[in-house]
């Protein structure tokens, strides 16, 4: 079933970049999402706190930050755990990391501007699938991973924290406009897809 559905975001992840195309208009769902979240977002007193989290090159690096802290997280756990067999998470995690290289391919193939670009050069890369929502997935299902297997008891805190946090990453990319939704949404679901199809490789001892 795991490998279906993994197979099965691969394949929305190629349809979606099939659908939004290489042209500078965005898909009607893309642009109406924005102007809400932009439009609803420039009338709050936060909007500056919004786009530290969503920052990757301005200050802030938000976006490095929150895929940093679960890892940390896993750090610290295994550290309590005296790295206990954390070795056994290499070929997973090897998987896993493919998807740099596999986002970077997509994105230069399907070349999509992103919002309040133009088209963008052959052989360069495009907006989707989102680098930084990419680095956001792997650090929170590596970090999460890892955590649940180290402390079984704490799966549904992880999961809940997780969901929280790669939807907050969404709205803050998305409401300030470094990104179209579907770039975001691409990205989570290339990370999922990979996850599902490497799942078997993941170490079963304490979970």
């Amino acid at each position: 079933m795991k490998v279906l559905l993994g197979i099965g975001c691969l394949v929305v992840v190629v349809a979606i970049g099939l659908a939004v195309g290489r042209g500078p208009t965005p898909a009607k769902l893309d642009d109406s999402v924005r102007r809400h979240l932009h439009g609803w977002l420039e009338q709050r007193s936060y909007r500056g706190l919004v786009a530290k989290v969503a920052a990757e090159r301005r200050d802030g690096h938000g976006t490095y930050v929150t895929a940093v802290l679960p890892l940390v997280a896993a750090g610290a756990a295994a550290v309590v755990a005296r790295g206990r067999r954390l070795r056994d998470w290499l070929v997973w995690l090897v998987v896993l990391l493919a998807t740099v290289p596999l986002a970077f391919v997509l994105r230069v193939a399907f070349g999509r501007p992103g919002p309040d670009e133009g088209p963008v050069p052959a052989w360069s890369q495009g907006a989707y699938p989102s680098g930084g929502a990419l680095l956001v997935a792997l650090g929170w299902i590596i970090g999460g991973a890892v955590v649940v297997w180290l402390r079984p008891s704490w799966r549904w805190p992880v999961v809940a924290v997780t969901v929280v946090a790669l939807a907050v990453h969404l709205f803050a990319r998305v409401a300030i406009g470094d990104h179209w939704l579907t770039d975001v949404i691409g990205s989570y679901l290339l990370v999922a897809g990979v996850a599902l199809l490497a799942d078997r490789l993941r170490p079963r001892g304490e979970d």
